[in-house]
């Protein structure tokens, strides 16, 4: 009972450490640096910077810059996309696994058992800049932001051992240790991160080869907390 209850307040804890860091992430900000900017179907290559009041945009190749300032009096309906990709490297948690029916032996399951993973992938951030009208009549710069990310994820995790998932193999219960790998895809909309797997586990003791989950697919729903 007090591991369960021990495991419980453990992931609350790395849950609520992820959001906090999300909020504070440098991806999830339109930070200075060099974009791939696209703007009604053309694309070309600038250097953003943020200024106090405005971001100012150089084209390098023809190096004419220009600046959108926080507020505008006339309306802009012109929206403009920068776009950057990157080496993208998490903590990964899954929230929780679906894991299909074994033959005849146990039907699908839906497991929240703590977890830990190392996450390496590509991902492309897009910021959209637009301006939307205030009470004052005023056109008010805003940056949405989205981010797509695909990778491999390896880690450790635990799973109850019980005679059901050894097939009346094992006669104890026990935590057994795992160690768990696989495939994600992470969308992030502003500071909202999710990601999608797909992944393989494999029991690190003596009971491996009884265990009906060996080396068996699952399905997950996973939160990221950004390294890089």
């Amino acid at each position: 009972m007090r591991l369960k209850k021990w495991v419980i307040m453990s992931k609350f804890a790395v849950i609520m450490s992820s959001c906090a860091t999300l909020q504070n992430n440098a991806k999830y900000d339109l930070v200075e640096g060099v974009y791939r900017l696209k703007v009604d179907n053309k694309k070309f290559n600038c250097y953003v910077e943020n200024n106090a009041d405005s971001i100012k945009i150089t084209n390098l190749a023809s190096k004419i810059s220009t600046n959108l300032p926080e507020q505008i009096r006339i309306f802009s309906p012109i929206k403009q996309r920068f776009i950057k990709s990157s080496l993208d490297i998490d903590i990964l948690t899954t929230l929780l696994k679906i894991r299909p029916q074994v033959k005849q032996i146990i039907p699908a399951q839906l497991n929240t058992a703590f977890n830990g993973n190392l996450y390496i992938g590509h991902r492309t951030d897009v910021y959209q800049i637009s301006y939307q009208q205030n009470p004052l009549n005023n056109y008010k710069r805003k940056v949405n932001h989205f981010g797509f990310s695909g990778g491999v994820f390896v880690g450790l995790g635990n799973t109850v051992m019980t005679p059901t998932t050894t097939n009346n193999s094992i006669s104890t219960e026990y935590d057994g240790i795992i160690l768990q790998k696989g495939l994600a895809g992470i969308i992030a909309v502003n500071k909202l991160t999710i990601g999608l797997s797909i992944g393989f586990d494999n029991l690190l003791d003596t009971n491996q080869d009884l265990w009906i989950y060996q080396n068996k697919p699952w399905f997950g729903l996973m939160l990221g907390l950004n390294l890089n």
